[in-house]
């Protein structure tokens, strides 16, 4: 009777720290190469904007390429991701919209990017994959000292949702850009969030 039971304790102590450790690895991303925004949405009555901007800066390869994901709340993807490379000194817009907007298409704003959904009420969250393997590696020139990086996380992100019968509206949190929030490698709670707001 006792090894009985100490055997259905160990496969229960077993069972228990396997299903732990793969308790968030469904939706989990590492945040070294890519972007996060927790939130945004689009309806018959809103849709949501981002602006990606590469700044130039010493250090970003001269053109960064991306996927963009507009993934919604029960985890499929609405639309189809936008795919692009943003060159040195330019800004891509994004526009995550439903079917036929009244306003907003390739006719209409022939440089931006859309991700086009449906007319219901849907939201979620951003994903912002880099097209490089390996973006921490360097690229792009001979010497040492003019080489660059591809990296996502080195370019600058704005957005914002917009409430198109007041064109008012609230700005989105890029979480692994440039400007803002950055997570640590431990997300425990003796480590806080740092950015440099």
């Amino acid at each position: 009777m006792k090894k009985q039971i100490l055997l259905q304790i160990l496969i229960l102590v077993v069972l228990a720290s396997a299903w732990s450790s793969n308790f968030n690895t469904a939706s989990a991303i590492e945040n070294k190469s890519r972007v996060v925004s927790g939130y945004w949405q689009s309806d018959s009555t809103s849709y949501s904007f981002i602006s990606v901007t590469h700044s130039s800066l010493s250090g970003l390869a001269s053109q960064i390429g991306m996927v963009i994901n507009a993934i919604q709340s029960d985890t499929t993807a609405f639309g189809t991701a936008v795919t692009f490379t943003i060159s040195a000194g330019s800004t891509q817009r994004i526009f995550i919209a439903r079917t036929n907007h009244s306003f907003l298409s390739s006719s209409t704003a022939p440089t931006a990017s859309f991700i086009i959904g449906t007319t219901n009420f849907k939201h979620g969250h951003i994903r912002v994959d880099p097209v490089a393997s390996n973006p921490e590696t360097p690229v792009d020139a001979d010497t040492l000292d003019r080489k660059g990086f591809r990296d996502v996380t080195m370019l600058n992100f704005w957005g914002a949702i917009v409430i198109e019968s007041t064109t008012t509206g609230f700005s989105m949190e890029f979480i692994g850009d440039m400007q803002d929030s950055a997570a640590t490698t431990t997300m425990d709670n003796s480590v806080t969030v740092s950015g440099v707001n």
